[in-house]
C-alpha cells in the first residue's frame, strides 16, 4: 500500500501572497517528479479554490474540501478530527498554522519567525487588547510546532536559528530553498538598458522592512526618485505621513498593485531595486528583480547574503551613508550595473522548484521511515 501524505493546501496561489505561491509551486513541482507515483497524496483545500487548484493539478491529487479557516478556533478544534478521518501516514502543514492538539506525524514549513524579533505596538495597527492575546497565541503555536513536528525552512539562517535558539534536533529540520515563479517572472535577455533615475522598493511596509532608510537616502539624493510597489499594507497611511513629514512627495511614487505584465518595463528601466529589510525568511524580491534585468542593492543582514551571494551590492541597513554610496556607484558606473544584471541571472538559475520538491519528497520519505 502506498504511503498516504496529506498536505494542507488551503492557502494556494498568488491571492495568498508568498505562502500561496509556495504551496502552488511546490505541488506543481512534486507532481512532476518520477517518484511522485509511489505515494498517495491528498490535499485539503477551500471549496472556493477547488476549481482553480484542479485546473492546475488535474487528477494528480485527491481533494478534500473544508470551510475551516486558518487561525480560527474552529480550526484548532475540528481540523484534527478531519485529519484523523483521512488516516494519513504523514501531514504537511505548508506554513506555521498547525492545530496545537494534532500530535501525529507531521511536517511544518516555517517560512520565518520574524515575530520573535519584532513585536509590539509599532508592528501592528490592531488595538493592544487584541494584539497581545493573539501574539501570545502565536508564541504558543510556535512552541507546540517545534515540540511536535519536523520542520522545513527556506534558508539556513532560520535552520541555524531554530537549532540554537530552541535546542532543536538538527536531524529533524531541513532547508529547501525556494525559487521565482516560473510563470510570473521569466528570465529575460541581459541587453543593456539606459536606466531612468529611479529606484524600486517592492514589498509590504512593516517596520522590519526598514523602508525609512531609503527615505533618508533620498534626502541626500535629490535627483533620484523612488517607486514603491505594494499591493496592500496596513501601514500605508503611516508611510504616507512619513513621506509628507520629510517633504519627499515629489520624489516618491506609490504604485500600489502592479499587474505582472507591467513588471518587466518598470524593473528593467530602474537604476536598481533597494531591498533594505532587516530580516527575511527567504526573500524572492531580489531574485525577481534579477530576473527582470534590475540590479539589486540589499541589506547585508539575516538570510540575504546567503540567498543573493555575490550578485548584489550590499549595505549596512543602519547606515544611510553606506546606502547612498552604493546608489552612487550605479549612477557613476554603467558597466557595474550591467555586471550585476549578468551575475543576477546566474544567481536566479541556482534555484528551482524542482529542487525544492525533490528535497521535500526526500524529507517525506525520511520522516515516514523514521
Amino acid at each position: 500500500m502506498k504511503p498516504h501524505i496529506v498536505i494542507d493546501a488551503r492557502l494556494y496561489g498568488s491571492k495568498d501572497t508568498g505562502l500561496g505561491r509556495y504551496t502552488q509551486n511546490l505541488l506543481l513541482a512534486l507532481a512532476k517528479l518520477p517518484s511522485f507515483s509511489g505515494y498517495k497524496f491528498t490535499l485539503i483545500v477551500y471549496p472556493e479554490r477547488l476549481a482553480e487548484i484542479k485546473s492546475d493539478l488535474r487528477d494528480k491529487y485527491t481533494y478534500i474540501t473544508t470551510r475551516l479557516r486558518h487561525y480560527s478556533l474552529t480550526e484548532q478544534i475540528a481540523l484534527p478530527f478531519l485529519l484523523a478521518s483521512l488516516k494519513p501516514d504523514l501531514v504537511h502543514f505548508t506554513h506555521l498554522d498547525k492545530p496545537i492538539f494534532y500530535f501525529d506525524k507531521s511536517i511544518v514549513t516555517v517560512h520565518d519567525l520574524i515575530k520573535h524579533f519584532y513585536r509590539g505596538k509599532k508592528t501592528t495597527t490592531n488595538n493592544s487588547l487584541f494584539y497581545w492575546p493573539k501574539y501570545l497565541g502565536y508564541l504558543l503555536m510556535t512552541w507546540v510546532v517545534l515540540k511536535t513536528s519536523l520542520i522545513i525552512v527556506p534558508s539556513n539562517f532560520w535552520r541555524d536559528y531554530i537549532i540554537h535558539k530552541f535546542n532543536y534536533d538538527p536531524k529533524k529540520i531541513i532547508t529547501t530553498y525556494e525559487a521565482i515563479d516560473p510563470h510570473f517572472l521569466p528570465i529575460q535577455n541581459s541587453s543593456i538598458v539606459n536606466p531612468q533615475p529611479y529606484l524600486i522598493y517592492t514589498g509590504n511596509l512593516y517596520p522590519h522592512k526598514n523602508i525609512s532608510i531609503i527615505f533618508s537616502a533620498l534626502k541626500l539624493l535629490p535627483d533620484i526618485k523612488l517607486k514603491i510597489i505594494c499591493a496592500r499594507s496596513v501601514f500605508t497611511n503611516r508611510t504616507n505621513q512619513v513621506i509628507n513629514k520629510l517633504h519627499l512627495q515629489n520624489q516618491i511614487e506609490m504604485l500600489g498593485f502592479v499587474p505582472d505584465r507591467e513588471f518587466k518595463k518598470i524593473y528593467s528601466q530602474a537604476l536598481a531595486l533597494v531591498h533594505p529589510s532587516l530580516i527575511e525568511g527567504f526573500s524572492l524580491t531580489g531574485l525577481e528583480a534579477m530576473a527582470l534585468n534590475c540590479p539589486v542593492i540589499a541589506a547585508e543582514t539575516s538570510c540575504l547574503p546567503e540567498i543573493y551571494q555575490n550578485s548584489v551590492l550590499y549595505f549596512n541597513p543602519h547606515n544611510v551613508t553606506d546606502l547612498v554610496s552604493q546608489i552612487n556607484k550605479l549612477v557613476d558606473n554603467p558597466k557595474l550595473r550591467q555586471l550585476l544584471i549578468t551575475s543576477g541571472h546566474s544567481q536566479v538559475k541556482k534555484y528551482s522548484w524542482e529542487k525544492t520538491a525533490t528535497g521535500t519528497l526526500e524529507f517525506y520519505e525520511n520522516c515516514l521511515n523514521a
